[in-house]
């Protein structure tokens, strides 16, 4: 049979659990919640308060981060957009310093930069545990 806790040892309980709430529980990484982080980070970081823009641009950021490099038909394809706003779409990534083309034949291949590799991976993932 426990004996039950001691007033003290009781009250010490609830305020070390006060001062150290539980940590929150893990980011979702359904598509739609990764999506809407990424539209959220573009929101605040970028200041993209066009949300259709928005929506255009974090569907190709997530179509370059499942492939390493695409020209922009395939972005457009990947995306669901039409060739036109793709290309408007990477061109604006581009002057983000999110996505850098590179000139190969007939085709304008976009990949992501290494800053934003890195930041969309703490925005997917979350921030790192303190």
């Amino acid at each position: 049979m426990k004996m039950p806790d001691s007033l003290p040892a009781a009250f010490a309980r609830r305020v070390f659990e006060r001062d150290n709430p539980p940590p929150p529980p893990p980011l979702s990484q359904e598509p739609a919640a990764v999506q809407a982080r990424i539209e959220e980070w573009l929101l605040q970081r970028h200041q993209v308060r066009n949300k259709r823009g928005r929506l255009r641009q974090s569907l190709m950021l997530l179509a370059l981060m499942q492939h390493p490099e695409r020209h922009t038909m395939q972005l457009a394809e990947a995306a669901g957009l039409p060739i036109r706003a793709a290309a408007r779409v990477a061109v604006r990534l581009g002057e983000f310093g999110l996505a850098t083309p590179e000139e190969r034949g007939l085709y304008r291949y976009w990949r992501l930069t290494p800053a934003a590799e890195d930041a969309l991976l703490l925005v997917v993932v979350g921030p790192p545990a303190a």
